[in-house]
């Protein structure tokens, strides 16, 4: 597997949107549409992508407890550091009574063993400011389900399967969301996402690389249409949105991943060296965006240090760049120079 460099601007695309929802009033001007559960389930595509196509290719060496170790070790020198570094981080400062408005100090395990979307199912307060990483709950349980699947299936039902698991996440979204009022933030609620990526990397992988540039041709218009209105026309509470809202998007998502990985304008802007700084630092960027900006203000203010109020949320951007930057040199790539034993 080659480094596409596209693919770290898809990183970037996904974390702006994001990081518009959360930090510029909801429903106005940029943030008109609901970039961030755009962004979150871009992000699922592309793991479902590459996580996928990872397993398919370890799949080739033909030893599963081999294929299986190898791909945990890997996942858990890049995730796990900087999260339970940020865990531990507020720990310590709430003994100096520097704390955020989360559920995390009464209820610590949920955090600390990824079960954050259980916790927000069950609670329903998005006003944690650690409530974003439900989807990074979702991610690591996914991580340890679905190498049993992929490194176990021939390609030939691997197909089968792939197709099998987009009908039974919008079918899980029908009796979780709809019938049982469930804010579809579980993992089985977005497994179609992960799927939709990992359909992908299974026909390209297979030589079909002509075929599914020409669906993506034919459905780019009426996928976007839908798309769109989904997005301007209808509510969280209708069904058609509950259902297919991450179906639209998902496959809007294939559409900018396959361009993406095939050259063209979108490629070279996607490649573009700010947004691939950006996209490289996105999983700082994602695990810090809502915390490290309130600790800084709060240690400012101890020391009776004041931030001037600029507009667009530029100090707390400052803070949060800065910070993801360090994090990315100092304490993620160190570490993920270990995969190489992996």
């Amino acid at each position: 597997m080659k480094y596409i460099p596209a693919l770290d601007g898809v990183r970037a695309v996904a974390i702006l949107l994001v990081l518009v929802y959360h930090w510029f009033p909801e429903g106005q001007g940029i943030n008109v549409m609901p970039n961030g559960p755009i962004g979150v389930t871009l992000f699922f595509v592309l793991s479902g992508y590459l996580i996928s196509n990872i397993l398919m290719e370890q799949q080739t060496l033909g030893n599963f407890a081999r294929s299986f170790k190898n791909f945990v070790a890997r996942r858990a020198l890049r995730i796990f550091p900087i999260y339970f570094l940020l865990l531990g981080l507020l720990w310590v400062l709430k003994r100096f009574s520097v704390v955020l408005n989360t559920d995390f100090y009464l209820h610590p395990g949920y955090y600390w063993s990824y079960l954050v979307n259980y916790w927000i199912e069950v609670n329903r307060n998005w006003a944690d400011a650690l409530s974003p990483y439900w989807s990074l709950s979702v991610e690591e349980q996914f991580y340890l389900i679905w190498p049993f699947f992929v490194l176990i299936l021939t390609p030939r039902f691997r197909g089968y399967f792939l197709w099998f698991t987009v009908l039974f996440g919008i079918f899980y979204r029908f009796v979780s969301v709809h019938l049982s009022g469930g804010l579809g933030v579980s993992m089985l609620s977005c497994v179609d996402t992960f799927a939709w990526g990992a359909l992908l990397a299974h026909y390209l992988r297979a030589g079909q690389k002509k075929h599914v540039g020409l669906w993506v041709k034919r459905l780019i218009l009426p996928v976007g249409f839908c798309f769109l209105m989904l997005c301007l026309k209808h509510g969280d509470e209708d069904l058609v949105r509950q259902l297919f809202f991450r179906t639209f998007t998902s496959l809007i998502s294939v559409g900018l991943l396959f361009y993406a990985m095939h050259g063209g304008l979108l490629s070279r802007l996607l490649s573009l060296r700010p947004l691939r700084l950006i996209g490289q630092m996105s999983y700082g960027l994602y695990l810090y965006h809502m915390v490290v900006p309130d600790l800084f203000f709060q240690v400012a203010g101890r020391f009776g240090i004041s931030m001037p109020e600029l507009p667009f949320q530029l100090v707390p951007i400052a803070v949060l760049s800065l910070s993801a930057y360090l994090s990315y040199r100092l304490i993620e790539l160190p570490i993920q120079s270990l995969k190489r034993y992996f």
